[in-house]
């Protein structure tokens, strides 16, 4: 896949760029975690394309202020009737 950037922006990464040309890596789990916020890719595509591990990825996102789970309102009521039933 091939990313076209424009001018003004590419002008701003240059400052990323080391001898060999743009550290790709600088921007993959940047991209990986926009992607995963987005709901876009899942945890486990996103962890690959940041080169991390599911958990290590997780862990990022933690670190970030951002959950690896969604887990809804919804979902807690849900499991809280599932052990109120389960307790009968």
């Amino acid at each position: 896949m091939e990313l076209v950037v424009p001018v003004d922006i590419a002008q701003v990464l240059r400052v990323y760029e080391g001898p060999g040309g743009a550290d790709e890596d600088r921007f993959r789990v940047p991209l990986a975690v926009g992607l995963f916020a987005e709901r876009a890719i899942s945890l486990a595509k996103a962890a690959r394309l940041a080169g991390l591990t599911r958990y290590e990825f997780a862990r990022l996102l933690k670190k970030r202020g951002l959950s690896a789970y969604e887990y809804t309102q919804a979902d807690y009521r849900e499991d809280l009737a599932f052990v109120a039933a389960a307790q009968e």
